[in-house]
């Protein structure tokens, strides 16, 4: 029996170190806010403590496979190579009682030091960011600003931010997976998660930072997805004043190819659309459904978004997208709201 219990005692002291090893490599992103942080070092204390408890199962049931095995039906219990083991001794007392205490220790860390800590909410922020969620869009208030989008949220860096979230139709998931946390958006309820930004980051870089749906909600909950950056200060400002004041886009290009649709029934008024190559183009788009959501973007073949969308918006609404020259090609127009009904391809010759 001795050497039975030194021989899974030195196995199960290899896969440890082993196991205790492996996790020095980076298995996950580093997290760009303070909260995420705080995830991911709680997320590395429980995965080093279930080393030595994951590798101790490993190791006994691998040299009892190895060690007891029989081949056929055993004739009766024990007639094997193997002695009967019972569950008595200072085995099985050990195992419950050092399971017992790492149970403990997870409930005092990080379950009472670090959940508190990861759930507060910032009464006073640097800045407050109002969120709602639709089927299937974002729109971003900044109330402190009088600013509104659903093209991008834009958040400073270093900066505290308190999230107030809610959904107009049914349940949708906040979560910016740059931020390592996320939260549900419910109808007819305001859910909180404040943060501090850490890192300078967009989307165009590293697509974790985005605004994206983790709640299944509907035919197009794939596509429910929001670019988000994090930016200095003096270039958050810099946003803010131009968004204010009208955006780089407001204005039509002088000499773009003008073209037109419309919205009507959660339908476009046509699904092709053509246009020169090498020019300009503006695209003139009537919202006629009255209460209904909708904008207009246009996108490459591989899915890619080309310039900026218009904002969504409830209709009847007209509004102007600018792009600028495309080379020749099949693009697709969509609107993001709608993106199963709505949607047709721009000939650019």
């Amino acid at each position: 029996m001795r050497r039975h219990v030194l021989a899974v005692t030195g196995l199960w002291i290899l896969l440890t170190a082993a196991g205790i090893w492996l996790t020095q490599f980076e298995l996950l992103p580093p997290p760009a806010s303070d909260k995420g942080e705080d995830i991911a070092r709680a997320f590395r204390f429980l995965l080093l403590l279930s080393v030595p408890v994951f590798t101790f199962v490993v190791a006994v049931l691998t040299y009892s496979v190895l060690r007891f095995r029989t081949r056929g039906q055993p004739a009766a219990d024990g007639s094997g190579s193997g002695a009967l083991i019972y569950g008595r001794g200072a085995v099985p007392v050990a195992w419950f009682s050092i399971t017992s205490a790492l149970a403990l220790l997870i409930m005092v860390y990080p379950g009472l030091t670090e959940l508190p800590k990861i759930a507060a909410i910032e009464q006073n922020p640097d800045l407050v960011v109002k969120v709602e969620a639709f089927q299937w869009a974002w729109r971003i208030t900044y109330p402190d600003l009088a600013l509104e989008t659903t093209r991008e949220m834009v958040l400073p860096v270093d900066e505290s931010i308190r999230f107030d979230i809610t959904s107009l139709d049914v349940v949708h998931g906040f979560w910016v997976p740059a931020f390592g946390m996320k939260i549900d958006a419910v109808p007819g309820l305001t859910t909180q998660m404040s943060i501090r930004t850490t890192t300078v980051g967009d989307y165009s870089s590293d697509p974790l930072f985005r605004l994206q749906c983790s709640q299944l909600c509907g035919g197009a909950h794939a596509v429910m997805m929001l670019p988000v950056r994090v930016v200095t200060r003096d270039a958050f400002d810099a946003w803010v004043a131009a968004s204010i004041s009208g955006g780089p886009t407001a204005s039509p290009i002088a000499g773009a190819t003008q073209l037109s649709i419309s919205a009507d029934k959660i339908l476009f008024s046509t699904d092709r659309l053509e246009a020169p190559a090498n020019k300009p183009i503006t695209i003139a788009f009537d919202n006629q459904d009255v209460g209904v959501f909708h904008n207009i973007a246009v996108y490459e073949q591989g899915g890619d978004l080309i310039g900026q969308r218009t904002e969504v918006v409830l209709g009847p609404v007209a509004q102007t997208l600018v792009l600028a020259a495309l080379s020749p090609g099949t693009y697709i127009f969509k609107c993001d709201i709608h993106p199963t009904t709505m949607v047709g391809t721009l000939e650019i010759k």
